[in-house]
């Protein structure tokens, strides 16, 4: 098996109603840079964004509002891949990519975060740029999707997918990105 055959996109399976509500919901709190691991570099990471916590009742309604679609569309990505165990979400984070916003080449997993599979839920498609693109390695392009409205992509969050997203040009890219643990 290619290992990129673990990289699974599922076009138009997000809920059309849980994108209505939650666009305003991220446009009303992705308001500060999110830092990475080593803290807040720009250029590497700029993108507005908010982590969905338990401190607050409307967090926490939308951590579970989100967690539920998530799992909902799970289930497809674990009927082709039946031995993946991991199904506890560690971590919510609603992003906001306007004009100049990207993420350099990173994986996702680190010791401190210990993470075993990546999700991203696109949620609008009215923007130009901000393509996924994973790397090899020796960071040359291997595989590139231009996200639809409604997609979602799993990938494993290991050392062997290394991945970016593309400066946006145009507009802004509203987006979910989750792992599991």
């Amino acid at each position: 098996m290619d290992h990129l055959e673990a990289v699974v996109e599922i076009k138009n399976i997000i809920d059309s109603n849980f994108i209505k509500k939650m666009i305003p919901f991220i446009e009303h709190k992705a308001k500060k840079n999110l830092n990475i691991t080593s803290g807040l570099h720009k250029e590497t990471r700029n993108v507005k964004g908010y982590h969905l916590s338990f401190n607050n009742p409307t967090d926490l309604f939308y951590w579970n509002f989100a967690k539920k679609e998530i799992e909902r569309i799970y289930i497809f990505y674990k009927s082709k891949f039946p031995k993946m165990k991991s199904n506890k979400i560690n971590q919510i984070d609603l992003l906001k990519y306007s004009v100049g916003g990207k993420y350099e080449v990173h994986t996702d997993h680190f010791t401190n975060s210990p993470r075993h599979l990546s999700i991203i839920l696109n949620l609008n498609n009215e923007y130009e740029g901000g393509d996924l693109i994973f790397t090899d390695q020796k960071e040359k392009e291997v595989k590139r999707l231009k996200l639809d409205k409604g997609s979602v992509v799993f990938f494993p969050s290991n050392f062997m997918y290394p991945h970016s997203i593309q400066p946006i040009t145009k507009g802004t890219r509203y987006s979910i990105v989750s792992w599991l643990q």
